[in-house]
């Protein structure tokens, strides 16, 4: 079974270095307080808008045929990680590669691909291009193939087209109107403005939301009901283009929630 494509911040380059430290409700930040660490934050950037720029030119030459060819499932989720073309996988993976000045031939990664299935761990920086590769046929598929929804809220959980369960939510102006969006296939819906957009759950008292002064306008909300976290954006402050890097440059965030959730008692 293919993993979630989710988190390849590591493998590009940004590490579990400068955690956050937590006052209160508040983060702290740690991070990105020299020179050297801002200049290694722009280089990380630089690698991953070049990767994602080769995924954009891979997906037009790849869009006609692939959506052709593609069936969607009739109910949800209408496809999976593994029922994606396995083909493409690896065509978009070694041209991430040769991006990277790494390349590899296709039969070595239909290797990697298959140990990847099992179980078996990849190189950091070769599992974040597969990731990115899972993610670039994902989404290709659900903007030609999957109708948009209406503006009806939805419930929350795993993304209905992909299954999968990485998401940011997004507050929309002018109101707030809240939406969630996978991080995937890029599918997004709207949902109820309040409640645990992991499991549902409604009890406001087992919710904290996590802030810095480091990255306004974004918070880490965090349900000790569930004992998950899930980053929101609020559009109204914030112009964000790529909602990807916006999770993979606030990543000392995930830090935070990890130990702020480590710190309570009363959830599984």
């Amino acid at each position: 079974m293919i993993r979630s494509a989710a988190g390849p911040g590591a493998g590009l380059g940004l590490g579990a270095g400068g955690r956050l430290s937590l006052g209160g409700n508040v983060v702290r930040k740690n991070i990105l307080t020299t020179e050297q660490e801002e200049q290694h934050l722009v280089a990380v950037k630089d690698n991953y808008l070049k990767l994602q720029g080769e995924i954009k030119l891979w997906q037009q030459e790849h869009a006609s045929s692939l959506a052709a060819d593609f069936r969607l499932e009739p109910a949800s989720p209408r496809f999976t990680l593994d029922n994606l073309p396995e083909e493409s996988i690896i065509d978009l993976w070694q041209r991430l590669n040769q991006v990277a000045d790494e390349p590899q031939e296709k039969a070595d990664l239909r290797t990697l691909l298959e140990q990847f299935k099992q179980g078996e761990s990849l190189d950091n920086a070769a599992a974040a291009r597969l990731q990115l590769a899972l993610a670039g046929v994902a989404q290709m598929l659900c903007q030609h193939l999957v109708p948009k929804p209406g503006e009806d809220n939805q419930p929350f959980g795993t993304c209905p087209v992909c299954g999968e369960k990485h998401f940011m939510t997004l507050l929309a102006p002018p109101v707030g109107k809240r939406y969630q969006q996978c991080l995937v296939c890029g599918y997004q819906r709207p949902v109820d403005a309040s409640g645990c957009a992991c499991c549902g759950s409604m009890d406001a008292k087992k919710q904290t939301y996590l802030k810095s002064e480091q990255y306004p306008g974004l918070e880490v909300a965090v349900c000790s009901d569930c004992g998950s976290y899930f980053k929101q954006v609020d559009l109204r402050k914030l112009s964000v283009d790529d909602l990807v890097w916006e999770d993979i440059r606030t990543m000392p965030l995930n830090y935070a929630a990890e130990k702020w959730l480590t710190g309570q008692h009363g959830w599984n």
